[in-house]
């Protein structure tokens, strides 16, 4: 298997030789190349902090240009800050990697019932639910049929034990759990807002560890189905574009599939190294290797195991009128 891998990257004359192998060798040597082409994928997306980057900036921003909050969470427990304990609602755009999302901010001692009128528009919400030990990520959908009477807002009915439409579901994680014992939310009106976005990003960082370790596999199996789908949509359409370009060649769908399976061993390693040397044109350049070892493989298939290459049909007309003028001369010299 070493020395196929090696033929791959650097004889691709020698692919045409392991096209002639049985299927199930290619099946095997194309997991082989999925695992080094999705592993990297997996570790960067792990690793990664933008989207932690991006998302405590977008939370920031909100809770600094939101009204004045309320609460405070004080040795991990939320409280309210001038006797108000009514439940607040904090409406806001939250922006992650350019994408938006409508956000909704919850914050309650009791963590029983959640009702509130809000001149909200309708569609689905990112609800960040703040109780008195824990913190709640949940999504909801507003939609016409839970607007108020007198459409003067919307009726959001957070209780999870109540019988709901929304049917929601929560990801509840203890400020014990966040590692946050004091979060001062009411400070995001002071002029001291860079302690503040700080704080903010510090607590999203716990956020996303905790979610991260939890919802690991499915992570994991996003990735794969994302990556994976990416790799088989170059490799089919490559396919179809040398049917379409090659169709003199006269090779079935299934060996030229094979041969750009087998041609993709470099692409595999030039996204390896975009990923690791962030340079993504190296990706680029894989897939024109691909094209041409492909190319290459398939010509040297032709010739040595399937009858020798064949002539396009623009030469074979050529020849043919060719033929039909020698033939028609040859005539009329013997009349």
């Amino acid at each position: 298997m070493y020395q196929r891998f090696k033929n791959c990257i650097l004889k691709p004359r020698n692919i045409a030789d392991y096209i002639k192998e049985p299927k199930k060798t290619t099946v095997l040597y194309t997991i082989i190349l999925l695992i080094i082409y999705v592993i990297p994928f997996i570790l960067i997306t792990l690793l990664s902090k933008s989207a932690v980057t991006t998302l405590s900036t977008s939370v920031s921003e909100d809770l600094i240009n939101a009204e004045q909050i309320n609460y405070v969470i004080e040795e991990g427990k939320l409280k309210a800050v001038n006797n108000q304990t009514e439940p607040q609602y904090i409406k806001t755009d939250l922006i992650i990697d350019s994408y938006k999302f409508n956000s909704l901010y919850v914050f309650d001692i009791s963590g029983e019932s959640y009702e509130s009128i809000l001149k909200v528009e309708n569609g689905a919400y990112i609800v960040f639910l703040f109780t008195e030990t824990e913190f709640k990520i949940t999504q909801i959908n507003v939609s016409n049929e839970n607007t108020n009477n007198d459409n003067s807002g919307v009726v959001v009915n957070l209780n999870k034990n109540s019988v709901d439409k929304n049917n929601l579901e929560f990801v509840s994680l203890s400020y014990e759990e966040l590692g946050i014992k004091n979060f001062d939310l009411s400070s995001n009106k002071k002029s001291n807002t860079i302690n503040f976005r700080n704080e903010v990003s510090l607590f999203v960082e716990s956020i996303y560890d905790e979610l991260k370790m939890k919802l690991l596999p499915i992570i994991i199996i996003v990735i794969m189905i994302i990556v994976v789908g990416s790799y088989f949509f170059s490799v089919i359409f490559i396919t179809l574009l040398f049917k379409l370009l090659y169709r003199y060649l006269q090779i079935d769908f299934g060996t030229v599939f094979k041969a750009v399976i087998l041609s993709s061993t470099p692409y595999v390693i030039c996204s390896l190294l975009a990923i690791v040397l962030g340079i993504n044109l190296l990706e680029i350049i894989g897939q024109f290797i691909m094209i041409a070892y492909a190319t290459k493989a398939l010509t040297t298939y032709k010739i040595k195991y399937d009858g020798g290459m064949p002539l396009p049909g623009y030469m074979r007309n050529m020849m043919n009128d060719k033929k039909d003028d020698e033939e028609k001369g040859s005539g009329d010299d013997e009349l």
